[in-house]
C-alpha cells in the first residue's frame, strides 16, 4: 500500500481524484448549463459554476457512487445560485428566489437520467417552510457549520440537531411518499 509520510493513503485518493474528474468530465457542460438556466447573466453563471466546481470535489466523499453524478451536482449547484442571489446586493436585474426555485424544477424534470429520489427529495424540501429550508441549507451547504449558525440565529445547537432529525424523518418519509404515488401512477 502506497503510504506518504503524513499517513494518508495517497492511492485511494488517485483513484477518488480520477473517478471525480470523470465524472465531472461527463457531466460539466450539462451542469455550466443548468446554472445558467439559472442566472440570467453569463459571467454570474460563470462564477457560480467555479464555485460550485470546487464544492463539488470538496463534497465528493458525499456523492453516492451509484446515483447520478448530474442530479447530485444539480442539487448542489442549486444551492450555490441561491446563495449567489441571497448575497448579490447589485443594482441590476436578478432573478427572484422563487422563480430560480421553479427552474431548477423544471430543468431537473427534463433531465433524463435525474433519479427520482433526488427528484422526489428536491420536491420536498421544497416544501418545507423557510426556516427549516434554512436550517438544512446551513447543515448541508455552508462551510460554516451549525455552531455558527446556532450563534447568528440565537438558538442552541442541540436544539438545531433536535430540529433537523425531525426534518431528515419527515424528508424520507415524504420521498417514500412520493415514490409509492409515481409507482401506482405508472
Amino acid at each position: 500500500m502506497d503510504l506518504s509520510f503524513d499517513g494518508r493513503n495517497t492511492m485511494d485518493e488517485d483513484s477518488q481524484y480520477e473517478r471525480f474528474l470523470q465524472l465531472f468530465a461527463a457531466h460539466r457542460d450539462r451542469l455550466f448549463a443548468y446554472v445558467y438556466t439559472l442566472l440570467p447573466h453569463y459571467a454570474d453563471a460563470e462564477d457560480v459554476f467555479q464555485r460550485c466546481s470546487i464544492l463539488l470535489w470538496r463534497k465528493f466523499d458525499q456523492f453516492e457512487p451509484d446515483g447520478s453524478f448530474f442530479a447530485w451536482g444539480c442539487g448542489v449547484a442549486f444551492y450555490e445560485v441561491r446563495n449567489f442571489l441571497r448575497s448579490a446586493n447589485r443594482n441590476r436585474l436578478q432573478f427572484d428566489v422563487d422563480l430560480v426555485s421553479q427552474l431548477a424544477e423544471q430543468r431537473l424534470a427534463k433531465q433524463p437520467d435525474a433519479s427520482p429520489k433526488i427528484e422526489a427529495l428536491i420536491g420536498c424540501v421544497q416544501s418545507l417552510k423557510a426556516s427549516d429550508r434554512d436550517l438544512i441549507h446551513h447543515a448541508y451547504h455552508e462551510d460554516e457549520g451549525l455552531k455558527n449558525y446556532a450563534a447568528t440565529s440565537g438558538k442552541a445547537i442541540q436544539t438545531l440537531y433536535n430540529r433537523l432529525s425531525i426534518l431528515r424523518r419527515q424528508l424520507m418519509e415524504c420521498v417514500e411518499r412520493k415514490l409509492e404515488v409515481e409507482g401506482a401512477v405508472q
